[in-house]
């Protein structure tokens, strides 16, 4: 982890695994039901690096990269994160979308196939 000021990165290996094993394995040991998996808000990943946002690139993802000295350029992957952190692609982020009932507005989202924030608020 990174901690400059007021805002902490994550910067560890990045696990990401479609079935989300590491957290079905923690509901199951504290014998909790696991929440239906819902779109949290835009992220963006570089290697270990997942940075997350209202919408890509926003003030908010363009100030935690400025704290930590990491220039926006370069090859980023846009999608989103859900409620337990994890990365989703834009694909994925649509079929979890979909599955949790969250509305979608498919003329702004402007896609049928990938989410795009301004599709999901």
């Amino acid at each position: 982890m990174v901690n400059n000021g007021s805002i902490a990165i994550y910067r560890g290996p990045v696990t990401i695994q479609s079935d989300h094993t590491e957290v079905n394995d923690y509901w199951k040991e504290n014998d909790i039901e696991k929440p239906q998996q819902v779109v949290v808000c835009a992220a963006c990943r570089r290697g270990d690096l997942i940075i997350a946002g209202a919408r890509h690139f926003d003030k908010v993802m363009r100030s935690q990269l400025n704290h930590i000295s990491v220039k926006p350029h370069g090859e980023w992957e846009e999608g989103f994160i859900d409620q337990f952190g994890d990365f989703l692609t834009r694909v994925e982020a649509m079929k979890v979308a979909l599955a949790a009932g969250q509305k979608i507005d498919f003329k702004r989202n402007g896609d049928k196939e990938k989410l795009y924030s301004e599709g999901l608020y």
